[in-house]
């Protein structure tokens, strides 16, 4: 499946925690803190006989992603990226959502300068466990999952980690590329369109980079256009259950009643992409599909990061001559007047 990075890398861990939670946000901005320290600086790396070639090449892969992100995507330059450190980890941090379990209201925790948001991040897995059980006792459906980056919106630059040496050329770019999203335009209110503008861009993005450095027709290239294929079939796939559940969950029935048809909704679903369904999907990373087990946090998620895609690739392509650069122009210029997506729409409309 698509990398957890690229498209559920926010974390937001940040310097803010819980008001009502000082200890996390003591414990949380210590990690953040150790993880940087000891980072060496890229330019020091490359210049080092004694560097690698595996890490000497992602380095290199990596300045040539950001140059393009700066030069052609408009994204700032804000100093992320550009140290290096070694970590014992295959990811950085475990993060909690968690949803209503009979309807896609999402728990939401408050944080200081940023509002409210979907998700708290935890450098230390038993902690993010912890949150976890704590909402599952409260009846709340919960997902935790493993993030590979988060973006500190310029508080901190953001160093690379070792382990992000083995993704591939599109994944890396897609990562980089959302990551500056972020650091270039966070709209506080309106985290749907946070997630889905970094989905965005950073996809289109890498693309973009993909066609300029290796060409339409490489191997690096088509491998990405067959992933994204799988990727929007599967995103496909979880808008048409979270709407056949959504419907249900506004009936008239008990809570008791809706959440037993879930299960028979949800069952029958996780059943079929292990079946008949997957004969719709062609890369590696969608062959264990059937393993999933859903619910709705896990499509609540989904949904905050892709339902709006489909918008802002249109206003990209109908208002902005598809120029990325010019794209977040307008989309910079929109947030400084309101609700993003509903002026997009706007003028779409008009036009």
């Amino acid at each position: 499946m698509k990398n957890a990075a690229a498209l559920l890398s926010l974390g937001l861990l940040l310097l803010s925690g819980c008001a009502t939670q000082p200890g996390y946000l003591v414990k949380q901005g210590r990690y953040l803190l150790r993880y940087g320290s000891g980072a060496r600086p890229v330019d020091q790396l490359l210049k080092a006989s004694s560097t690698p070639a595996d890490t000497r090449e992602f380095l290199l892969l990596v300045q040539q992603i950001k140059t393009f992100a700066f030069s052609e995507v408009g994204l700032r330059d804000n100093g992320n990226y550009g140290r290096y450190k070694e970590l014992k980890r295959d990811h950085l941090v475990d993060v909690v959502s968690a949803c209503d379990a009979v309807s896609f209201t999402p728990y939401m925790w408050k944080y200081p300068f940023l509002g409210r948001l979907p998700y708290k991040g935890f450098y230390e897995k038993p902690d993010a466990e912890a949150e976890a059980a704590r909402l599952k006792k409260e009846g709340w459906d919960v997902v935790t999952r493993p993030v590979d980056a988060f973006s500190t919106l310029g508080f901190t630059r953001d160093p690379l980690y070792s382990f992000m040496k083995n993704y591939p050329p599109f994944e890396l770019a897609s990562l980089i590329i959302h990551e500056q999203t972020h650091a270039t335009l966070f709209v506080k209110g309106q985290p749907e369109f946070n997630e889905e503008l970094a989905v965005f861009v950073g996809d289109e993005g890498a693309f973009e980079w993909l066609r300029e450095k290796y060409g339409p027709q490489s191997k690096e290239y088509l491998e990405a256009v067959d992933q994204q294929a799988d990727w929007a079939t599967f995103i496909g796939l979880l808008h048409a259950l979270s709407e056949e559940l959504d419907a249900m969950y506004k009936g008239p029935q008990t809570r008791e009643e809706k959440l037993s048809r879930k299960a028979q909704i949800i069952g029958d679903f996780e059943k079929r992409l292990g079946g008949d369904l997957a004969s719709g999907f062609h890369t590696a990373g969608y062959q264990d599909l059937g393993k999933l087990r859903l619910n709705n946090a896990y499509l609540s998620l989904y949904s905050l990061y892709t339902d709006d895609v489909p918008l802002l690739r249109s206003y990209w392509e109908r208002r902005c001559g598809s120029n990325l650069r010019t794209f977040m122009q307008a989309a910079t210029a929109l947030s400084k007047k309101g609700d993003v997506k509903a002026q997009m729409r706007e003028q779409l409309a008009s036009s």
